[in-house]
């Protein structure tokens, strides 16, 4: 299975298409969920080179500087990390099943449990959106949406960060 953290096309609080930033505590945290969970790769999608860059300083920090020397766990989370500039890249080098995730109701959404049953049977990419999440017109270019994860209120937006760490144990989790 495969992570992707989708920083365009994404949303902001009025709906409107927008690019979102890479964050440092992104990275750090989505690493260490992949390699507590097994994850393959996780892709950090981002169209504009000085973001990557940004990144890459944050990746190479980890993999080749001090930070590897002082935390090699979190090293190895961080040999998980590929930046690339959109989906098409992503689509290219695992060749996987691409799920796209939403916190909103999505007609032909397919369960986890679905989700889990593909999983078994082929190579799975999980796409999550930054910001107010993925645009909806991008949803055109992926192979399945899952249902949005639902608590108890009204309130549905949590943190990427957390719905990743949700979503993963739901489908690979004890």
């Amino acid at each position: 299975m495969h992570l992707a953290l989708v920083h365009w096309p994404c949303l902001d609080k009025n709906g409107q298409e927008i690019t979102t930033a890479i964050t440092n505590l992104d990275l750090h945290d989505l690493a260490r969920v992949g390699l507590t969970y097994g994850i393959d790769t996780l892709y950090i999608v981002h169209p504009y080179q000085s973001q990557l860059d940004f990144a890459k300083k944050i990746v190479d920090h980890w993999l080749k500087g001090f930070g590897g020397v002082y935390n090699p766990v979190r090293k190895r989370a961080f040999e998980l990390i590929r930046l690339v500039r959109d989906l098409d890249e992503v689509r290219e080098n695992t060749g996987a099943f691409m799920i796209g995730t939403t916190a909103r109701e999505y007609e032909n959404a397919i369960s986890f449990n679905e989700v889990k049953n593909i999983a078994h049977k082929q190579d799975v990419c999980l796409l999550f959106g930054t910001g107010w999440g993925l645009a909806p017109r991008i949803f055109a270019q992926f192979d399945a949406v899952t249902e949005p994860i639902t608590g108890v209120a009204e309130y549905n937006h949590i943190s990427v960060r957390s719905a990743v760490a949700i979503i993963i144990d739901r489908l690979i989790g004890r």
